[in-house]
């Protein structure tokens, strides 16, 4: 038990020293954290030499981080790593000392919302690293440690964040299972009135809906953040009404853990580039241009173990580049358009997004959800949760509109359902392809 309570307060002291060297990044310049960056990127090298694919690669073009490491644009010596790869052969991602004494090691496996749910290590320090970012987000968002925190949670991480500090009245945080039916999880938010509450917006939207249902709001929710999904312009409005408080976006992945976010008063989301190195390809690997779809492909600077090196995450967006507050010009993220494998290609080779489906879907108040798949090249069923009296006064026109969105002759079958259930990892894609190109 001693041992225990020692581990604890050592995790604690590594913890808060990992918050407090992040917040003091926080406040520096660009410029002035360039050299942290590339030291950064050094040791992320040095420790990729002993992973097997990473070698590997390395071997091949005659690179060895030890002698010939000349910044960040070394990064560009390794291929893009996809999670095609690592699902294949996880043992080739880590390294190698590390192999086979994986049990002191923090393991963590994402929802596999593209069908493939991979498993990623950390070691200890590491995943105090990845809380500590989170930490820091909530912080600078205007998060206090004796604010009660809401979070819809999947199943096997509701046991997560129960410490001490809890005991204590800090870092309150009431987990409740996401899969849960929206009358219960409305329920529980309602029962804990807490300070802040975070999910993905499948979960906000569906308690959102509950709420309106049954003309209520939430009490004194100071902030509200969503991540995991695409925002869009609907989701804001229907949480807005439901929360009384403006959604802030974060973008992160089990992999990397929080990478953007959206500062108040600031363009797209932030890059938190201290710790993530992001890059924006286009469709043939070259950076793309601003205003431009680009694949995103990623660099966690604080991940030695397995290093995620130029990582595809399988997300699309476009970027831009704004002047931040100290006048220096950075990339933000415009918009997340979505995920790879949720894009519509027709048959003369064009692209559909959920984006287009969605600004047309906007104009009818009545649609409460909708989800477009894709069951051929030229042909789509639409689910849409609305009153079927609704959707007869507007079958006609919204027909016509879909039909516009190409040139080529498409089929659209129209399904209407009370409310559309989310997929198993709690998310609800909104254009899925139901067939093999």
């Amino acid at each position: 038990m001693r041992d225990a309570r020692k581990h604890h307060a050592l995790s604690l002291i590594t913890l808060t020293t990992s918050l407090l060297g992040l917040l003091a990044d926080s406040g520096r310049s660009s410029s002035d954290l360039a050299g942290t960056v590339q030291n950064r990127v050094r040791k992320l090298m040095m420790a990729a030499a002993t992973v097997p694919r990473h070698r590997e690669a390395m071997q091949h073009t005659g690179y060895d981080p030890q002698h010939d490491f000349s910044g960040i644009a070394d990064l560009s010596r390794l291929p893009v790593m996809t999670k095609e790869e690592l699902k294949a052969a996880p043992e080739n991602f880590l390294q190698e000392d590390y192999a086979h004494r994986l049990a002191g090691c923090f393991s963590d496996r994402t929802s596999g919302s593209t069908g493939m749910p991979l498993t990623v290590c950390r070691s200890k320090r590491e995943r105090e690293i990845q809380v500590a970012k989170w930490m820091r987000l909530l912080l600078l968002s205007g998060y206090c440690p004796t604010d009660k925190v809401f979070s819809f949670t999947s199943p096997g991480r509701l046991d997560e964040g129960r410490s001490m500090l809890q005991q204590l009245g800090l870092l309150r945080r009431h987990a409740v299972d996401y899969t849960l039916p929206p009358e219960v999880l409305t329920d529980e938010l309602l029962r804990c009135r807490p300070a802040v509450v975070y999910g993905v917006r499948t979960s906000l939207l569906m308690v959102a809906d509950e709420l309106a249902r049954r003309g209520r709001q939430t009490p004194a929710v100071k902030l509200l953040l969503a991540g995991g999904e695409v925002i869009d312009a609907s989701t804001r409005r229907r949480c807005r009404e439901a929360f009384g408080v403006e959604i802030t976006e974060t973008y992160g992945t089990v992999e990397m853990g929080v990478m953007a976010w959206q500062q108040k008063g600031r363009e797209g989301l932030s890059l938190i580039s201290d710790c993530t190195l992001f890059e924006f390809l286009d469709r043939k690997g070259d950076p793309a241009a601003p205003g431009q779809w680009a694949r995103i492909i990623v660099t966690d600077l604080h991940g030695w173990l397995m290093p995620f090196i130029r990582y595809d995450q399988g997300d699309l967006a476009t970027y831009k580049i704004v002047e931040d507050e100290r006048g220096e010009s950075v990339q933000v993220i415009d918009r997340i358009i979505g995920r790879q494998d949720d894009i519509a290609t027709l048959p003369d080779g064009r692209s559909l997004t959920y984006l287009d489906f969605y600004e047309t879907m906007d104009n009818y108040a009545g649609i409460r959800q909708f989800r477009i798949r894709q069951q051929a090249p030229d042909r789509f069923l639409v689910e849409l949760a609305a009153e079927a009296a609704y959707y007869r006064a507007i079958e006609n026109e919204l027909l016509n509109k879909l039909a516009r969105l190409s040139p080529l002759p498409l089929a659209f079958e129209i399904r209407l359902a009370e409310r559309i259930p989310p997929d198993s990892s709690g998310k609800m894609r909104m254009l899925v392809q139901d067939f093999k190109t």
